[in-house]
């Protein structure tokens, strides 16, 4: 195998340096490396090879005659949102028929992953917990096609088993797009007034911690990264990047999440995932609590290697070439402390500086409705974090980097980690 292609549906920039870092393994290897992506630009810069950037609205059959064209020997998938993932699964059976391997997993257990209902049945078939809900149809809930004048009653009667506060998500979209937050009765009957116009669930709003693990691998060898902390549940969604997220020893919740990882991986092995997933989860204090599993890489996949060094997208090829054994080098060790952090938006001279000063993993900038979200992710040892806190305070004293409520919230997270750290040394 020597040239392989990657699929890819929102900006490269993303995934840098991890991604970028196949140079080696392709120089080394003598690997032809192709991007086709669909959003965004792609220089020389973002990607170790050469790339084509297709339609937005490319379907599985023109990609892979593009695929053919170029002559692919093997193809990953990198694409984000779960739509994509639906496409790239198409593409992987119909490049099957040719011969062709790709890295990503099969139609049916990709279409499971990326509808919330099959994947709550799914979850609890392998006896993960999974929050309460209710499967609300669209048409019944817009009175389309049949009539059923008391469903919305229905529904009211649901809401009140649950208890308030309700999350109304859309069945197949992803991301947080389309999720309402429905604290109350008054709330609920405004959403029945003018409901999402589709198949949603209706979920229990937990109070708790959103967390993450990232799973890489194939049929009989996963492996899972560290877990990614992301702030607190309970309330109205945020925007992702608007909090601090990290990887860091909590050795209690560590602890606890040791059996809940051995079912996450039979249920990976039960799907016969191949490639990688990404499972979202609210602890709650006792238990975690599995809310989505995004079947594919994900925003927190640059976190993840930051705080591991065990490069996914690696991974990802070398589960293509036969070559992975994940599992056998320990691969997702905790390794450092890694955080990603909003700033304000940074000017070259302010990047360099931080360059500098700090172990900068990325720092990048979101454009939504308007609006720039900038952020750094950032790592150092396990024994660096007072120092890393004092930095980042200096930091913003002299450039105003953070604003004081994330600098304080920063600040708070580092302050245990050495304490975490003794606790498992000791």
């Amino acid at each position: 195998m020597r040239r392989i292609a990657f699929l890819r549906s929102i900006e490269v920039q993303q995934t840098d340096p991890y991604l970028n870092r196949l140079r080696l393994l392709a120089r080394d290897r003598g690997l032809t490396f192709k991007l086709l992506f669909t959003d965004g630009e792609c220089g020389p810069e973002d990607f170790p090879g050469e790339a084509e950037k297709l339609a937005a609205d490319v379907s599985p059959a023109e990609i892979v005659e593009r695929l053919r064209h170029w002559g692919a020997d093997g193809v990953v998938s990198l694409s984000i949102p779960d739509e994509n993932s639906v496409r790239d699964a198409v593409v992987r059976e119909s490049l099957a028929e040719y011969g062709i391997p790709m890295v990503m997993h099969g139609l049916d257990a990709t279409t499971v992953l990326a509808n919330k209902w099959e994947t709550k049945q799914a979850v609890r078939r392998h006896g993960l917990a999974t929050p309460e809900g209710l499967y609300l149809d669209g048409d019944l809930l817009n009175q389309r096609n049949v009539k059923v004048p008391a469903y919305h009653d229905h529904v009211r009667r649901q809401a009140h088993r649950l208890g308030f506060p309700l999350l109304s998500k859309p069945l197949w979209d992803c991301l947080g797009t389309g999720i309402r937050f429905l604290p109350d009765d008054r709330a609920l009957d405004a959403y029945l007034d003018a409901p999402y116009d589709g198949n949603t669930v209706l979920e229990k709003c937990l109070p708790g911690e959103l967390c993450s693990v990232e799973i890489v691998g194939t049929a009989g060898d996963y492996a899972a990264q560290p877990l990614i902390w992301k702030g607190p549940t309970g309330g109205a969604p945020s925007f992702a990047f608007s909090q601090v997220r990290y990887a860091a020893p909590r050795p209690l919740q560590d602890e606890q999440f040791r059996p809940v990882l051995d079912r996450l991986l039979d249920l990976c092995a039960g799907l016969e995932l191949h490639g990688a997933v990404e499972v979202e989860m609210i602890h709650d204090g006792e238990s975690y609590q599995v809310i989505e599993i995004n079947p594919r890489v994900s925003g927190s996949t640059t976190l993840s290697i930051a705080a591991s060094g065990d490069n996914t997208y690696a991974g990802l090829v070398e589960l293509l070439l036969g070559e992975w054994a994940g599992t056998a080098r320990s691969f997702g060790a905790r390794r450092r402390l890694a955080y990603q952090v909003p700033t304000r938006p940074l000017d070259p001279e302010l990047l360099a500086e931080l360059g500098r000063r700090l172990d900068l993993v990325r720092a990048s900038s979101f454009h939504i409705d308007g609006h720039t979200y900038a952020n750094m992710v950032l790592t150092c040892a396990f024994d660096g974090a007072a120092a890393l806190a004092d930095e980042l305070g200096a930091l913003t004293g002299q450039y105003r980097l953070l604003t004081p409520a994330v600098l304080a919230e920063t600040r708070q997270l580092l302050a245990p980690a050495s304490a975490a750290l003794a606790a498992v040394s000791g």
